[in-house]
C-alpha cells in the first residue's frame, strides 16, 4: 500500500479543492451575501480568487492553460471558471523547478515557493470568508493550515498597517480554536461571530 507524499503543492491542491466545493455550494441569492471580508460580497470574493489564480498562473508560466474569461461573468459561471483557473494555477506550480525559481509576483520578486505560500494563504482565508458567508464549514486540513500560520506570522510582520493595508489588524483567537480560525484571526477576521 503506497501513499502519495504530502508536498506543498499537493497540500495546496487539497485547499483549492475545498474552496471549489464551497464555491459550488453557493446558491442563488447567496451570491450577493456579505462576507467577513467587508470589501466584497460572495460574488466579488469568488471573482477576486479567480483573478488571483489567473495572475499567479501567469506569474508561474502557465498562461497557455488559462481559460478565456467573460468580461462580466454570471455568478453561476464562476463555479466552472474557478475550477479552470485553479487547474491552470496548479499546473504552474507543478512545472519542474517552479518553486525554486524567482518569479515577479504582484508584491515583487519572490521565490516560487513563496508565491505558493501566498496563494495557499489567500485560498485558506478567503475560503473561510466564503464558508462563513454561506453558512458552511471550511474543512481544511489542520496540518496544512498550521504550516501557513507560521508563514503568515512572518508575512503580517512585514506588511504595512492602517488604511489601504491588505489585512485588518490581527485579532486574538483562543489557543484551542481550530487552525483555520486562528489563521483567520491572524489576518484580521472576527472569529466570534
Amino acid at each position: 500500500m503506497s501513499t502519495t507524499p504530502v508536498t506543498p503543492v499537493t497540500a495546496f491542491i487539497e485547499v483549492v479543492d475545498t474552496v471549489a466545493y464551497l464555491v459550488e455550494a453557493v446558491e442563488g441569492e447567496q451570491w450577493s451575501a456579505p462576507t467577513p471580508c467587508t470589501d466584497w460580497n460572495v460574488q466579488q470574493l469568488v471573482d477576486h480568487l479567480v483573478m488571483g489564480q489567473r495572475t499567479f498562473a501567469e506569474v508561474m508560466g502557465a498562461q497557455s492553460a488559462l481559460p478565456e474569461l467573460d468580461a462580466r461573468p454570471a455568478p453561476e459561471a464562476l463555479k466552472g471558471t474557478f475550477r479552470m483557473s485553479a487547474a491552470a494555477l496548479v499546473a504552474g506550480f507543478e512545472r519542474p523547478g517552479a518553486l525554486e525559481r524567482t518569479v515577479q509576483a504582484p508584491i515583487g520578486e519572490v521565490p516560487g515557493a513563496v508565491a505558493l505560500h501566498l496563494q495557499t494563504i489567500e485560498h485558506l482565508v478567503h475560503g473561510w470568508d466564503l464558508a462563513q458567508a454561506i453558512g458552511q464549514k471550511a474543512l481544511f486540513g489542520e496540518t496544512a493550515v498550521e504550516r501557513e500560520i507560521d508563514f503568515a506570522r512572518g508575512l503580517v510582520a512585514q506588511l504595512p498597517s492602517g488604511p489601504g493595508a491588505p489585512f485588518a489588524p490581527s485579532r486574538t483567537a483562543p489557543e484551542d480554536a481550530p487552525a483555520i480560525d486562528r489563521l483567520a484571526a491572524l489576518l484580521g477576521r472576527d472569529i466570534t461571530r
